[in-house]
């Protein structure tokens, strides 16, 4: 719903779908319908955890000559009105040269989570509201001075301590559709949760990509739900990616090779 209220306006919306059922293809049926708002439904059979996967087949349908630039989001999050905006003008300051933008996100406690439905779920969107201060003072809601979007000078986002983001949020973040394609997308040796998007944020910066951030900006919050459990294997798997500056682009990708 969040990304019917952007300021942005010319984008394409996809749906990476990971296996879900007849419920979720019938309310992007309902979706399309009631709005008229231009979303591509990319599905596969359910097979377990297969983020990469899914996301690498919405890849393979981008023409880098169309759409220079890609904003990654998870389905659990709700966005700022200048998200999609906040993410286009970052990529407009390079000139669209080679770059991965990075945000953060407020994390909603499970109280909060629950109130949330349709009618009310663009909310948190209009303002920092006593509700989600009060949750954030309990220790129970996270981060959520992150919700005041702060578009201003370096200086003061540097004073702040705002002006940079040190590693990749699988749920906020855009990148340059040529330097996603040249890294060849997400690996899809990760097969279970955890690791994919730090392994993409490796390859991009061995390759030079310029990587950067800001909090307070393209500004998202996140419902909250049970997280699933990282395996040792992929830990193992990503700290030794950490170390290889050699490692630019994955074998078993948006291609495989």
């Amino acid at each position: 719903m969040s990304f019917l209220n952007q300021t942005y306006k010319n984008f394409d919306l996809f749906l990476a779908d990971d296996g879900s059922g007849d419920e979720t293809r019938d309310l992007v049926t309902k979706f399309k319908r009631d709005y008229g708002f231009p979303v591509i439904h990319v599905w596969h059979p359910d097979e377990g955890y297969r983020k990469s996967k899914i996301n690498n087949t919405v890849f393979r349908q981008l023409d880098p000559k169309k759409y220079q630039m890609v904003i990654c989001v998870d389905h659990d999050v709700i966005v700022h009105p200048q998200f999609v905006e906040d993410h286009f003008k970052a990529h407009q300051e390079v000139g669209f040269t080679p770059l991965m933008f990075m945000g953060r996100r407020v994390d909603l406690s499970e109280a909060l989570t629950k109130k949330i439905n349709t009618s009310n779920v663009l909310q948190f969107t209009s303002g920092l509201q006593w509700e989600l201060v009060e949750s954030g003072l309990k220790g129970e809601t996270k981060n959520v001075m992150r919700s005041l979007r702060l578009d201003a000078p370096a200086w003061v986002l540097k004073l702040l301590k705002r002006d940079r983001v040190f590693d990749l949020l699988g749920s906020n973040f855009s990148i340059s559709t040529q330097a996603l394609m040249d890294v060849n997308g997400y690996n899809e040796d990760f097969k279970s949760y955890w690791g994919e998007d730090g392994d993409l944020f490796v390859r991009v910066r061995n390759s030079g990509v310029k990587c950067t951030g800001k909090i307070g900006y393209a500004v998202q919050w996140h419902l909250y739900h049970d997280r699933l459990e990282e395996t040792p294997e992929h830990i193992e798997m990503y700290r030794a990616l950490l170390k290889n500056t050699d490692y630019k682009r994955c074998k078993n990708g948006i291609t495989k090779s």
